[in-house]
């Protein structure tokens, strides 16, 4: 601004002295005015609630990568940023990310979460995160691991993992606090204490990712803490400080993060860092998302033999894996409408099974019974 002033009071002493310059002087001045005005008017992007509340039934595919070269920040101004990671190497994993209704979980510490509203859980991974959403909120209330590994948010607090609408420069902070397994009354005890998480839509610009380019992406960084405190006869003899420190890459159209990149640190010591996408095709400028799937799956949960019906095409590819990440059975399809998938030589459990039909990729949860 100061340079801005030193500048107009020059080009006026110049006009006073001058008078046959003076138009091309307030032709400069008008010049300097417009170019402030759209280097600070740039449009800001809206991440809305539309398409990013995940609902019962969803599954979010990701793919791991390997963080060599990658650069969270892009390179560019806060508001036109261009993050360009289109030679991220897949390391090999696939990650799915499926949405349960808790109503209809058994175990899983879900007794402990009456108020959810919904339940995440992880391919390669034992238990779920609890949640109790809102319209415009997804607020996690807890989570549960395993009979030794589990936390209870008291009542009332939460963490809000995301806000939509979220807009560049916005920021939404949540607290909480409770109990971790597998104790937490009386003297001694565990618990969760000073839990904290700031979300701040910090960047927005152009994203490219190994499937493609994505234009009007707003990165959110996420840093959450908390501690965990371990008391005896009510005196606490253990206090560990945990840190997350994560970046998610939304696209509006595009349910879920497109990228995330994080790291959670334990009384100072990093964990090993995670990167992962969604492998979607990416556009160039086109706002995409794609139409609800068509696909039925009949009898589901089965004793192993599932109907998919309304495939479109002949030749579509059917990929199942277990919640490992683990391809267990693959198939194409040379009929249309409909095809057998049968798993009945496989154990009790879930399973996700991709169907790639000609450009559109979609993924169903099934479950075998016996």
């Amino acid at each position: 601004m100061i340079a801005i002033h030193a500048t107009l009071k020059y080009f006026f002493n110049i006009a006073s002295q001058k008078n046959d310059n003076m138009n091309k002087t307030f032709t400069l001045i008008a010049t300097l005015f417009c170019a402030a005005a759209i280097k600070t008017s740039a449009q800001l992007v809206t991440i809305s609630a539309t398409h990013q509340l995940p609902a019962i039934g969803d599954t979010i595919r990701y793919v791991d990568a390997n963080t060599f070269g990658f650069n969270q920040n892009g390179t560019g101004p806060v508001t036109n940023t261009l993050w360009d990671n289109a030679l991220l190497m897949n390391a090999g994993t696939n990650y799915l990310f499926f949405y349960d209704d808790p109503a209809t979980i058994t175990g899983n510490g879900v007794d402990s979460f009456p108020g959810a509203t919904l339940a995440r859980g992880e391919s390669g991974a034992t238990g779920y995160f609890y949640y109790q959403n809102t319209a415009n909120d997804i607020n996690r209330i807890g989570w549960y691991s395993s009979a030794s590994n589990y936390g209870v948010y008291n009542a009332g607090t939460y963490a809000t993992e995301f806000h939509f609408p979220m807009t560049a420069g916005q920021t939404v902070n949540s607290t909480y606090s409770g109990r971790y397994a597998p104790f937490g009354l009386g003297e001694d005890s565990c618990t969760l204490e000073s839990g904290s998480l700031a979300i701040n839509a910090d960047q927005q610009g152009t994203l490219i990712l190994p499937t493609g380019t994505f234009n009007n992406v707003l990165r959110i960084h996420a840093l959450e803490t908390f501690h965990i405190k371990i008391y005896m006869m009510g005196v606490p003899v253990i206090d560990y400080l945990v840190s997350d420190d994560y970046y998610y890459w939304f696209h509006d159209t595009i349910k879920q993060p497109l990228l995330t990149y994080g790291i959670t640190t334990i009384d100072g010591t990093a964990q090993t860092p995670v990167l992962r996408y969604q492998p979607i095709s990416g556009t160039t400028g086109i706002s995409q998302i794609a139409a609800p799937s068509e696909i039925t799956i009949t009898p589901n949960p089965s004793s192993g033999k599932f109907l998919l019906s309304n495939i479109s095409s002949t030749n579509a590819l059917l990929e199942v894996v277990n919640t490992l990440g683990q391809k267990v059975n693959f198939q194409q399809t040379n009929k249309e409408q409909s095809v057998e998938v049968d798993l009945s030589n496989l154990p009790k459990g879930v399973y996700f099974i991709k169907v790639t039909d000609g450009r559109t990729s979609t993924t169903h949860k099934v479950i075998v019974e016996f």
